[in-house]
Parts: C-alpha cells; sequence; structure tokens
C-alpha cells in the first residue's frame, strides 16, 4: 500500500486498508483521506481520530483493571470494534467505506419541504376573518448512495416559522390542523396585494448506511415553502334606498 500527500488531503493506493487514520489539519469536511483502489470514497478524519483515541482509552482502561489489585478479566480485544467509525459501511465488493450525510445532503433531499396548505385557497384574504394554515408533521424516509452504498434517511420536522408576508413571524411547533379544528391562523390587518407566507420547516435526521449503524445528522436541517401569492381585502357596505325607489316607496 502506498500514500501520497497533497496539501491537506492524503491518498491511499493499493490493497484495502480497514482502519486509516490521518491527522491532517482540517478534520471532517476539511481535507481528508481518499481510498482508491476499492470503492473510493472520502475518508472523515475526524471520526477516525476520534475513534482511535476511544480505542486507546478502552484498551488502557482494561489493562489497567487486568493488573490491578483486584484484577478482572477484561479481554482488550474487544475495544476493537471501537477503533471503527460509526459510520462505516461494507460495500458490495467487501471493502469498508466510510459514508457522512451532512445537514446539507438532507436539506437537497428535503426540496419539497412539509407543503403548505392555506385556508382559504383562492386569490382573496378578508380582513376580518382568520388566515388558516398548515404543514405536514410526518417524518419523510429518504434515500442515496454514497461511495456506491444505499442510504436511508429519516427525517422529522421539529419547528416551523411563518413569515406571513406583512412583515410579522410566527415560531411554533404546531404543524397546524384543518377548518374547523385549526389551530394556527393570522389576522391581516392592512389590505395589500400579491401577498405570500413563506414556512421554514427545521429538521432532525438520522441516516443508516446498509448494512452499517444509524447516525444522527449534524447541524441545522431546514426547508422552504411558499404559498401562491394573494391579495388582502375588506368588505364594504353602503346604504341605499334604491330598491325603496324602484318599488316606489
Amino acid at each position: 500500500m502506498n500514500a501520497y500527500s497533497a496539501q491537506e488531503s492524503v491518498t491511499v493506493t493499493g490493497g484495502t486498508s480497514h482502519e486509516v487514520y490521518s491527522y491532517v489539519s482540517g478534520g471532517s469536511g476539511g481535507g481528508g483521506v481518499t481510498v482508491e483502489g476499492g470503492t473510493g470514497g472520502v475518508f472523515d478524519e475526524r471520526a477516525a481520530f476520534m475513534a482511535s483515541l476511544s480505542y486507546a482509552m478502552c484498551f488502557g482502561m482494561r489493562m489497567g483493571v487486568n493488573v490491578g489489585m483486584r484484577a478482572v478479566v477484561l479481554d482488550p480485544d474487544e475495544c476493537a470494534t471501537d477503533a471503527a467509525a460509526a459510520t462505516t459501511a461494507q460495500a458490495a465488493d467487501g471493502t469498508t467505506v466510510v459514508i457522512t450525510i451532512s445537514s446539507t445532503d438532507v436539506s437537497t433531499l428535503l426540496a419539497e419541504g412539509s407543503g403548505i396548505t392555506r385556508q382559504p385557497p383562492g386569490p382573496e384574504v378578508l380582513l376580518t376573518k382568520d388566515f388558516i394554515v398548515y404543514t405536514s408533521p410526518d417524518t419523510q424516509v429518504l434515500t442515496t448512495t454514497v461511495a456506491g452504498t444505499e442510504v436511508t434517511i429519516h427525517a422529522t420536522p421539529t419547528s416551523y416559522t411563518w413569515n406571513w408576508g406583512d412583515g410579522t413571524t410566527t415560531t411554533t411547533t404546531d404543524p397546524g390542523a384543518a377548518w374547523p379544528n385549526q389551530t394556527l391562523t393570522h389576522r391581516y390587518t392592512a389590505t395589500a396585494t400579491d401577498v405570500t407566507t413563506t414556512l421554514t420547516t427545521t429538521w432532525k435526521a438520522t441516516y443508516t448506511p446498509n448494512g452499517g449503524t444509524t447516525t444522527p445528522v449534524v447541524g441545522t436541517i431546514t426547508t422552504t415553502n411558499t404559498t401562491t401569492p394573494y391579495n388582502i381585502v375588506r368588505t364594504l357596505t353602503y346604504l341605499t334606498d334604491q330598491a325603496e325607489t324602484q318599488k316606489r316607496h
């Protein structure tokens, strides 16, 4: 196996390596170890480094217990499982690859967001009536492929921020509900044209590589939905005697 460095990366060629640790600055997302000659992929340096520390601590603790006054038989070989990053997965050709899903990846896969339904749905909203909105609170199950390995993502909404288009916003954990059981409403105070309501949904997510372990996605995951434009109008009442005049009263 050969290795060479270029700036903040190390490229490994040759046979399969099951444990490759790089101490190049940058960590996960900056620099990395690129494995060639298998399925490829970028090795998560920080995950590998933290795994190696975990292994060292586990090994040292078990050896310390075994040589103490009250020795307990703890096999240091059992620490071997701690030497692998939690997001490794077995590729089709038998090699081990490291899978990483970022918050940006999930936001891209969630491009359609949680959706918006508004009531009334037409082109006009009355000042004197509640404007009702709601969205879907359902967990979305997504799939993608990283380094030839299928990854399943579970994303669940955690909060919703509604921008009503009149300079006000509402942030809540309530997804709302349809009339007549509405729980999320807004009352406009002035007429306007071409108003839109924008929903920013915040999510939490986990990802599970095929044959790997489930790992939380780190970072903020958001999506945006916007309604079609509508006009905010008021109703005007006029008193008239036209009907009486027509009847010659």
